[in-house]
């Protein structure tokens, strides 16, 4: 019984270090898709205000040309 319990043990033991190490794994991976995601809608977030600049340096041309 006892080399049943031993037996137990150590599966319980390798069972825990793999779901730890699957756990880590997952954190990294959605740190690194979270980090990803920031730089990509600080671009986006760059591009739009890049976008109305040139909208109303377009509507200040339009203007003067009119005038």
């Amino acid at each position: 019984m006892n080399d049943f319990m031993k037996s137990q043990i150590d599966i319980a033991e390798r069972m825990f270090k793999m779901m730890a190490e699957d756990h880590k794994e997952r954190v990294e991976a959605i740190s690194t898709w979270a980090e990803m995601n920031i730089g990509l809608m600080r671009k986006l977030d760059e591009r739009d205000k890049r976008i109305r600049e040139l909208e109303t340096e377009l509507k200040t041309y339009k203007t003067s040309e009119k005038l």
